[in-house]
C-alpha cells in the first residue's frame, strides 16, 4: 500500500471522529437544555423572523392572487351554468304559461250544451272579435271539417254568433253583438218570444216582446230555436236593464276575449242557407192582437 493511500484513510478516520464527537455533543446540548442555548435559539428567532416575513409577504400575496384568480374562475364557470339553467327556467315558465293559457281557453270550450242532431267541433279563433262597423271573428276550421253556412258557433257560457263565410281552412262568424244579427229569443221564466238585435257594441237590445210580457233584472234569454238555424235553448244573454221601454241584454259570453269555439254543425237539412239572413227565420209578433205566435205552455204551465 502506498503512503498517500495511507495517508487518505487517516484522514477520514479524523473527519469520522470530529463528526461522531460533535453529534453527541449536540445531543447532550440538547438535552441538557441551557439557558444559554434557549437565548441563542430565541435570539436567531428575532434576528431571522423580519426576514422571513418579509421574504414570505410577497409570497403571500402570490398565494392570494393566485387563489384569486381561481376564484373569478370558478365564479366565472358558476355564473355561465348558473345562466343556462336560468334561460332554461325561462324557457320552461314560458312553456308553462303557455301551456296554462290554452288550458283555460280550451275549458271555455268545455261543457257547451250539447244539441240534439248537432256535433261540436272546437275550433280556434285567429282574429280579435269586434270593431267600429261589424262584429266578426275568424275562425281556423273550414270547409275541410264539415262547416257550412248557418252552423251556430257556441262556448261553454253561451251562444257567439253564426257562420256566414265558409272557406277552404277558415270560417267568418257573425257574432250577436253585430248590428246585422238578429236572434229569436224566449225569456226563460216566462216563454215570452222576442228579438235579440245587436247594437256594434257591449249590449244587446230585446225587442218585438208582447206588451203584457214582463222582463226582469238578470232573467235569462235563450235562443227560442224559430226557423231551425239555432237550436233553441242556447244563452244568449241576461237582461242587464230596462228603462224607458227599452231592454237591454249582457251577452252571456264575453264576445272580446275569444279563444276557442265549439261550432254545431249538422242540424240544417232543409233550410236554404245560400243567402244567409238570420232575418229571414224570425218573424214579428202580428198587429192583429188576436193572433197568437208560438202558442203553447210556459215554464209555469200555463197557455200562451
Amino acid at each position: 500500500m502506498r503512503v498517500s493511500d495511507k495517508a487518505r484513510i487517516r484522514q477520514r478516520r479524523i473527519i469520522h471522529g470530529v463528526l461522531i464527537f460533535l453529534s453527541f455533543s449536540l445531543m447532550f446540548l440538547g438535552k441538557a437544555d441551557l439557558s444559554a442555548l434557549r437565548n441563542i435559539r430565541m435570539g436567531s428567532s428575532d434576528f431571522l423572523a423580519p426576514f422571513i416575513d418579509f421574504v414570505s409577504a410577497p409570497i403571500r400575496g402570490i398565494e392570494t392572487m393566485v387563489e384569486g384568480v381561481r376564484t373569478v374562475a370558478s365564479l366565472r364557470a358558476e355564473n355561465v351554468r348558473l345562466q343556462g339553467e336560468n334561460d332554461l327556467l325561462k324557457r320552461w315558465r314560458r312553456r308553462a304559461e303557455i301551456l296554462e293559457s290554452e288550458n283555460r281557453q280550451l275549458r271555455s270550450v268545455t261543457g257547451a250544451a250539447a244539441v240534439k242532431n248537432r256535433t261540436q267541433i272546437t275550433a280556434r279563433a285567429v282574429t280579435a272579435p269586434g270593431g267600429g262597423f261589424a262584429h266578426t271573428v275568424l275562425i281556423a276550421i273550414g270547409g275541410e271539417e264539415g262547416i257550412v253556412r248557418g252552423n251556430p258557433v257556441v262556448t261553454a257560457d253561451g251562444l257567439v254568433g253564426i257562420v256566414i263565410d265558409v272557406g277552404r281552412a277558415y270560417a267568418r262568424v257573425l257574432m250577436i253583438s253585430d248590428i246585422n244579427a238578429r236572434i229569436p229569443v224566449i225569456l226563460s221564466s216566462s216563454s215570452w218570444p222576442g228579438l235579440s238585435v245587436g247594437q256594434n257594441g257591449q249590449f244587446l237590445d230585446l225587442q218585438f216582446l208582447p206588451d203584457e210580457a214582463t222582463p226582469k233584472i238578470g232573467e235569462l234569454v235563450l235562443t227560442s230555436g224559430h226557423g231551425g238555424v239555432l237550436p233553441n235553448g242556447l244563452a244568449v244573454g241576461r237582461v242587464d236593464q230596462i228603462k224607458d221601454g227599452k231592454i237591454r241584454v249582457r251577452p252571456a259570453v264575453d264576445l272580446r276575449n275569444l279563444s276557442y269555439v265549439s261550432v254545431l254543425t249538422g242540424g240544417l237539412d232543409g233550410i236554404d242557407n245560400s243567402n244567409l239572413d238570420l232575418a229571414d227565420f224570425y218573424t214579428p209578433l202580428p198587429i192583429d192582437d188576436t193572433t197568437r205566435l208560438l202558442e203553447g205552455l210556459n215554464s209555469s204551465g200555463q197557455r200562451r
